[in-house]
C-alpha cells in the first residue's frame, strides 16, 4: 500500500517537532513542503533559539522530508496569504492525492475554497493514535502539549483528547 502524502507547511512540521512527533511521522508519512517552509522552520540561524529547527533540517538532509519546488502556478484565492502557506497549497495542487498539514487560518480558509483536503496537528496526532503507530500516553501527551504551544481553541484540543479516549476504549 503506498505511503500517504502530505504536504506540510512551516507552523505544522514546528508543532510535529516540539510535540515529539515529527520523526513518528516522516516514518509512516510521505513528507514533502516547499522552499519557504525550509527557510521558515530549519533555517541555520534558527539552530540555537529553537532546537527543533535542527532536527527539521536534519530530517530534510536525510530525504526523510522532501523538499519539492512548488512552480509559478496561479492560486484563485481573493485574500492574501502568507508566502509559506501560498507555496505549500501550490505543491498540493500538483501533488494530487495528497492532503496539506497546516493549522495556519487563512491556509485552512484556502484548502476549503480550493477543495483541497487538509488535516490540522491535533489531527495527525488523534490519527497516529488510531492507526495504532503511537502509544496512548503519547498521543495525551502530544495533545496537551498542542494545547499549551499551539494556537488552538480549548474545543479543538478537547475534541481530540476525546477522540483518542474513544480510540482507546473501542
Amino acid at each position: 500500500m503506498p505511503m500517504l502524502r502530505i504536504i506540510a507547511d512551516a507552523s505544522s512540521l514546528i508543532l510535529l517537532a516540539k510535540c515529539g512527533l515529527l520523526e513518528t511521522v516522516v516514518r509512516f508519512f510521505e513528507i514533502r513542503i516547499a522552499p519557504a517552509a525550509v527557510e521558515e522552520a530549519s533555517a541555520k540561524n534558527l539552530f540555537e533559539k529553537y532546537p527543533d529547527a535542527a532536527l527539521i533540517a536534519n530530517l530534510i538532509s536525510q530525504g526523510e522530508i522532501a523538499v519539492q519546488d512548488p512552480g509559478d502556478l496561479e492560486i484563485p484565492i481573493p485574500w492574501s496569504i502568507h508566502p509559506g502557506e501560498k507555496e505549500a497549497l501550490k505543491l498540493m495542487l500538483r501533488n494530487k492525492g495528497a492532503v496539506l498539514a497546516t493549522d495556519d487560518g487563512k491556509a485552512i480558509k484556502a484548502a476549503r475554497f480550493l477543495h483541497l483536503p487538509f488535516i490540522v496537528t491535533p489531527k495527525i496526532v488523534t490519527e497516529l493514535f488510531r492507526l495504532k503507530k503511537i502509544p496512548f500516553g503519547k498521543a495525551k501527551d502530544s495533545l496537551e502539549r498542542l494545547g499549551i504551544i499551539g494556537r488552538y481553541s480549548p474545543e479543538i484540543i478537547a475534541e481530540a483528547l476525546i477522540a483518542v479516549m474513544e480510540a482507546k476504549d473501542g
